[in-house]
């Protein structure tokens, strides 16, 4: 899958899409903090992280994947993802039909809750066995195509159409309402094409951050979410999402592209 740019870069720099895109490309795959080679030598990971240019704090990096081929060495991928201090134990389930050699991508549950959601492979490469029906730690990032912002969980309820009472002929009327840390399949909640996941969490905190990505001076917020399945970095931008009500405590639903990170 592409790098979603467009989850934390304002949607009216167009330009900046497209040369960020390639600055990346030609800066970080001749420079990077960090070289992985897989134990065959046929993949390579190149990662370079980014740091807040005002606190110096490091908030994610760059991921570069490499396949050598006979006679060349082809770059087949781009990734960023967000730093995440909360490690999670998932067992992926099916490998889907959309991955590649470049991307793959998975339904997973978690050990405790069982909730289902899809997932793409950020460093894949480093564990060199198939780890499709395996439990493994990963770190995780989400970068949103939707995203709204709840006051608390009644509005929310009241604004997506649930919390009225419907008809179930083994219960009688019972009322139906979305719970504050759902994970689901994206595709099955809204009808999206491509793997991506429905999440619904509460914000613990956020923060404005100005980063820099090959040469780029890039300002976007990173919300961290309390999910079903432990905090999750959010990357956003204000003007691509409307984030007025955004505040400790409040609750965000989004459909996202989750990011699982297998390295440090």
């Amino acid at each position: 899958m592409p790098v979603h740019f467009n989850s934390f870069i304002a949607d009216k720099e167009e330009d900046l899409k497209e040369k960020l895109f390639s600055d990346i490309v030609t800066k970080y795959t001749k420079d990077a903090n960090r070289i992985f080679v897989s134990k065959d030598k046929t993949k390579i990971h190149m990662t370079s992280f980014f740091k807040d240019i005002h606190t110096h704090e490091k908030i994610g990096k760059v991921v570069s994947t490499l396949i050598v081929r006979p006679d060349t060495i082809e770059l087949v991928d781009i990734d960023i993802v967000l730093l995440s201090e909360h490690k999670t134990k998932l067992h992926f389930e099916e490998k889907l039909e959309e991955s590649s050699e470049a991307n793959e991508y998975y339904v997973v549950y978690d050990l405790e809750q069982e909730k289902h959601f899809d997932i793409e492979t950020v460093n894949r490469y480093t564990i060199s066995e198939d780890i499709e029906n395996k439990d493994l730690n990963v770190f995780l990032s989400a970068f949103p195509f939707q995203l709204e912002v709840f006051e608390n969980e009644d509005e929310m309820n009241k604004i997506l159409g649930f919390g009225k009472e419907v008809e179930i002929s083994s219960f009688g009327k019972k009322v139906i309402t979305l719970d504050s840390k759902i994970l689901a399949d994206g595709r099955v909640m809204t009808g999206a094409k491509e793997p991506c996941s429905f999440i619904i969490g509460e914000v613990t905190n956020y923060k404005d951050v100005e980063v820099n990505i090959a040469n780029h001076n890039i300002k976007f917020i990173i919300i961290y979410l309390d999910t079903g399945i432990g905090i999750i970095p959010v990357a956003v931008h204000r003007e691509n999402f409307d984030l007025n009500k955004l505040k400790k405590n409040s609750l965000v639903a989004m459909v996202a592209d989750i990011k699982a990170d297998f390295s440090e």
